[in-house]
């Protein structure tokens, strides 16, 4: 019996320690959104993308017609950030890039996270 509760007492301590089972992987992706004509455009695609289950950070350019966003999810995530540009702002989006920003940041070179 002494066993089996200190078998139980290093599952707790291991659960508790390794954080939440469901914590994926947070990916990068930019968007090109075609169709914003103005700079309240901005703000309506960001809080279409910001409703989307998974994402976790949005800022969309309006000058440089793009999304980039940090998310949790797989392709249907992508997927359902395109239609849901698409439905709220009538805006057509699509994959421009896929990996990390550093190569926006001066100095900085472009180490993708991962590939498609």
């Amino acid at each position: 019996m002494k066993t089996i509760s200190s078998l139980f007492a290093l599952l707790v301590i291991l659960f508790m320690t390794s954080g939440p089972l469901s914590a994926g992987e947070i990916k990068e992706l930019t968007l090109k959104v075609e169709g914003m004509s103005c700079r309240l455009c901005a703000p309506a695609v960001k809080k279409a993308i910001s409703g989307v289950e998974g994402v976790k950070s949005v800022h969309v350019g309006y000058e440089e017609k793009e999304a980039r966003i940090q998310y949790e999810g797989d392709e249907s995530t992508i997927d359902k950030m395109i239609k849901t540009v698409k439905d709220a702002t009538g805006y057509n989006a699509s994959v421009a890039k896929r990996g990390s920003w550093d190569a926006a940041i001066p100095g900085k070179q472009a180490q993708p996270r991962y590939q498609r």
